[in-house]
């Protein structure tokens, strides 16, 4: 729905196994680990401060290099295969060490050749196990946490959602017998005096009918349909006052395809004709929508006595189910009001957000 709070969850992409905070890490890291493990390093010659770093750099660079888009592009697949926590937990071991041991075998001539000294295989394995492993474990701990309350958020978001479909289902259903008591009772009215627009009357009533009944089956439908229903529910009304009744209606091309609720006209229109022609010899309803101030405006006016001044009192349901309908579908942005009209009559305003 556009502007609007969903109420389908989109399915999460696969977690990422590595916090992606880590390339900004990454580059700095091996001069903190020289700061950090190397005595006395100011006291050394600036020949000894490189060679250090550069100790410490080599095999760190060679692990991150390799290590991080294994992690990134093939261990999820493998992981995704794997049901048992147990068998998960020995194949990170076993790509850390076995990797980080296999590299340090490739570099350490290099590494050897830079730092000027020899530094035997199996030291070298293993300060390159203990630097892939400082690197790896603890960011698959963090991950992992992150990737939990991730997934904990998405259920409560889905159970949260979950609950406002059936909430707007259980509204929508109980608007729909509501416009089929009113609407038959309009054709009933006029199979006395008139049955040929009785009959033409209860084939537009039909179109209606299918209208409202396809409505229990989807959750929004362009403004424009909307519109539609809402010039074939007034051309009824018409057909039942006749010239005591005049409508125009106003969409703004660009809102065609605005999706709204189904029906949430429907209540509005009849609100009005009911108040606006309530104890008068003649009415007016507008329908118009329009861009404003990043919302989308929707208004019916009658030019009727105005709020509270009616001599017709119900019981407020609809505006209530509609009130309701509009805070689930469209969050607390969206705001619906009954008002007095400019120059008398009664405005009903729904703004939505754009």
């Amino acid at each position: 729905m556009s502007g609007s709070t969903r109420i389908d969850v989109p399915a999460p992409e696969a977690a990422p196994l590595l916090p992606k905070e880590l390339l900004f890490v990454y580059p700095f890291a091996p001069l903190i680990a020289v700061l950090l493990l190397v005595e006395d390093l100011f006291t050394l010659s600036t020949t000894a401060q490189l060679q250090k770093l550069a100790s410490m750099t080599i095999p760190f660079v060679a692990m991150t290099l390799t290590l991080h888009p294994l992690y990134v592009f093939v261990m999820p697949r493998l992981l995704a295969r794997l049901e048992s926590r147990l068998a998960r937990g020995a194949l990170h071991v076993v790509v850390v060490a076995g990797g980080a041991t296999l590299l340090s075998l490739a570099i350490r001539p290099l590494h050897n050749f830079v730092c000027g000294k020899e530094l035997g295989a199996l030291p070298f394995a293993v300060v390159s196990v203990i630097i892939s492993s400082l690197i790896i474990f603890p960011s698959l701990l963090v991950q992992g946490q992150r990737n939990r309350a991730q997934r904990i958020e998405r259920l409560a978001m889905a159970e949260r959602q979950a609950s406002l479909r059936a909430q707007l289902e259980a509204l929508q259903a109980r608007t729909n017998p509501h416009f089929f008591f009113n609407s038959i009772n309009t054709v009933a009215s006029l199979i006395p005096d008139d049955p040929a627009l009785a009959e033409r009357t209860l084939e537009r009533l039909a179109d209606l009918f299918r209208y409202a009944l396809d409505s229990n089956k989807t959750r929004v439908v362009p403004l424009s349909r909307e519109f539609e229903m809402v010039t074939d529910y007034l051309a009824i009304q018409q057909a039942r006052f006749g010239s005591r009744l005049a409508t125009s209606i106003s969409l703004d091309p660009s809102l065609a395809s605005f999706e709204v609720p189904p029906l949430l006209l429907q209540p509005l229109v009849e609100n009005a004709i009911l108040h606006g022609l309530a104890d008068r010899k003649s009415g007016r309803v507008d329908v118009s929508a329009r861009r404003e101030a990043g919302h989308v405006v929707i208004e019916v006016r009658d030019d009727g006595p105005g709020p509270g001044a009616s001599t017709h009192h119900g019981t407020q349901t609809s505006m209530k189910d509609l009130a309701e309908r509009l805070r689930l579908a469209f969050g607390e942005s969206s705001r619906f009001a009954l008002e007095a009209a400019p120059g008398g009559g009664c405005l009903a305003r729904l703004a939505l957000p754009a």
